[in-house]
């Protein structure tokens, strides 16, 4: 069966992605529309009355009106307005706290979409090239896409009421008008159109400065790296590195912000013209006796705001369009294509024993590279222990991602009791695995919580002390003040830290904990000395009599105990049977292992002959 070709990026539309941003509001925060509607009302109101309020003043004044009238007229307008500010007001800081919450819960979202998405979309490069640019979208605070487009979303209705509002009042004095107005506001949407997508092209770029700079302070504040940049001098290196980068984001910025620059430049000359250009005419009127001085006021307020309204009609289509931008990041890596449930998945067999079949399988990470496995076949039998082994880059790995099904093949397919895996669901598949791989994971929970991998109140710590005790790492443990409960970490008080050896054996106590009926380990001891490992494998070994296991390992002795060896060369099975079998046919398996052996035994031979000098002999230390 053909793996499933990743999606392209789909560009949503801005209605589109109003429409998707609509909905979301309406589930989640259903209150937010009533802050909404009332800003926008009040919105347009209030500089409704603000440039009515001079106007009548004025013609009071020029009237010689009485105080009394004065104090009503303009007392009970001025009340209106301040009761417009206060409700619009409250309605605006309402409406930001509830946006606020929502722009969290697309975080939420993300984060949780990156723990339950395809490992192999995660793992690749281009997954996470739209992680990054997902959580940049909507992580940045105001400029995040969430809070652009609902903001920009409620300028447009704002600012297309007040346009026509203030349309109807400009076009008593003259049609002309309104398009002169009109043709300038557009020329500045054109000028920051042409920033705002200059500034989106560059967004992988950004991306791409920053992962790299991320990485470099990482390293450098990595406790375990630590050792290593003072043994070997590599602070100059790495503040040099990171200087490099820096400027380089500094360049980027640079060339961003000076297309910005520019488009400030044509916004104050088209500001200029407007204003020069209007108070040109409107004097003209009033002169000639075409207008009052009260009606000059109210039109030169009208003419203001209208290009007020007009410009942020641009500015809020502008956002929007650069919103909609980071909507399509945002939603690029909710909607990756990911392996679909289907509600006739057949139930996993657990608590029975396993068998595994690979029938033809093909595989490779991308379109692009050779297979990693070309036509693989592999049987492991029920209770079978197989150890699968070659030299680095042989399909080791694979083999298990495959097995897991973090990746699907190419070609052929994978049967679990028969059955093929994809009919199995996700989690219920990988609920048949015990899998220990090279990169150790011990997250900063506290023992128990590790060992059983669940929040402690839904762990057995009963069962936890037991997993201890049968790895050998309870009577450790327990030296320490919080025992089970010690976190696992040196950044907290009274956190611990184990030793390679002392964490191996808190994986075999996790292994134990789950009890899956599959053990998997990935050469998580390639850090440990040849007899560590050996000791780590058999112990491993000892409690999985009853489960099928798969190990791994690039040093063959580890593996002798295995009741098959398959050796892998290139993605294919080039060997298999027996340690003994396989070094009677002397062909790579055995060469492979002679080399390591005279290896070792160089390597013990030397200790051995030091440590006895070291103990008393020639050259002995006093």
């Amino acid at each position: 069966m053909e793996q499933k070709k990743e999606r392209k990026t789909e560009e949503h539309s801005v209605i589109n992605n109003v429409a998707f941003l609509l909905g979301d509001i309406r589930r989640t925060h259903p209150v937010l529309f009533v802050f909404t509607i009332m800003q926008c009302i009040f919105s347009v109101l209030e500089p409704l009355l603000g440039i009515f309020f001079p106007k009548i003043a004025v013609e009071l004044a020029a009237d010689g009106a009485g105080m009394t009238e004065i104090l009503i007229r303009l007392g009970g307008l001025g009340m209106l307005l301040a009761v417009s500010m206060a409700l619009s007001g409250m309605a605006r800081k309402g409406k930001y706290m509830l946006l606020n919450d929502m722009r969290t819960h697309y975080q939420k979202r993300l984060y949780m979409r990156s723990l339950y998405c395809d490992y192999s979309q995660i793992e690749s490069a281009e997954g996470q090239r739209k992680y990054t640019r997902a959580v940049t979208a909507s992580g940045c605070g105001d400029s995040s896409g969430i809070m652009v487009m609902t903001e920009a979303l409620i300028a447009l209705f704002i600012n297309i009421a007040g346009f026509m509002v203030y349309s109807a009042i400009i076009s008593t004095l003259h049609i002309g008008v309104i398009l002169f107005l009109t043709v300038l506001s557009l020329i500045n949407y054109f000028a920051v159109r042409y920033a705002q997508m200059y500034e989106y092209r560059k967004q992988d770029e950004r991306a791409g400065i920053r992962n790299r700079l991320l990485y470099v302070e990482y390293t450098a504040e990595d406790v375990q790296f630590g050792k290593d940049i003072r043994l070997y001098g590599m602070k100059s290196w790495l503040v040099r590195l990171q200087d490099k980068i820096l400027a380089e984001y500094a360049a980027l910025d640079s060339r961003i912000k000076n297309r910005f620059f520019l488009v400030d430049c044509v916004n104050a000359a088209t500001l200029f013209i407007r204003d020069g250009a209007a108070y040109a005419y409107l004097i003209f009127c009033v002169v000639n006796g075409s207008i009052t001085i009260g009606d000059f006021v109210l039109y030169f307020g009208a003419v203001t705001g209208f290009s007020d309204f007009v410009s942020n009609i641009i500015g809020s289509f502008n956002n929007m369009h650069k919103a909609n931008l980071h909507m399509n990041d945002i939603r690029s890596f909710l909607e990756m294509d990911n392996e679909k449930e289907e509600n006739d998945l057949k139930t996993v067999p657990i608590g029975e024993s396993i068998e595994i079949d690979f029938e033809h399988v093909t595989f490779s990470y991308d379109e692009q590279s050779e297979p990693v496995l070309s036509d693989f076949d592999l049987h492991i039998g029920r209770g079978e222990k197989i150890a699968l082994v070659g030299v680095n880059g042989a399909g080791k790995t694979s083999v298990v991602k495959l097995l897991c099904g973090f990746y699907r093949p190419q070609r052929g397919r994978i049967l679990i009791n028969k059955t093929d895996i994809r009919e199995y669901g996700r989690e219920d598949l990988c609920a048949l695995f015990s899998a220990v791989f090279q990169d150790i994971f011990i997250p900063p929970f506290d023992v128990a919580e590790n060992v059983s991998m669940r929040p402690a109140q839904d762990t057995d710590m009963d069962r936890v002390v037991s997993c201890l005790r049968q790895a050998g790492l309870y009577d450790r443990i327990s030296t320490y003040p919080g025992g089970i409960h010690a976190p696992m970490t040196k950044a907290v008080e009274d956190g611990i830290v184990l030793s390679g050896g002392e964490q191996q054996k808190l994986l075999m106590a996790r292994a134990l904990y789950k009890d899956a009926p599959i053990l998997i380990l990935d050469e998580p001891t390639a850090a440990l000395d040849p007899v560590a490992e050996s000791e780590t494998y058999e112990n491993f070994h000892a409690f999985s009599q009853n489960k099928t296991a798969v190990y791994i390992s690039h040093r063959l002795a580890s593996t002798r105990f295995c009741d098959r060896i398959v050796f892998l060369h290139d993605g294919r099975i080039v060997e298999s049977g027996t340690h003994e079998e396989l070094m009677e046919r002397g062909e790579r398996y055995a060469g492979m292992y002679e080399i390591q052996s005279r290896y070792y035994k160089k390597d013990v031979g030397e200790k051995q002959s030091c440590s006895m000098q070291c103990a008393g002999g020639e050259g002995a230390w006093e």
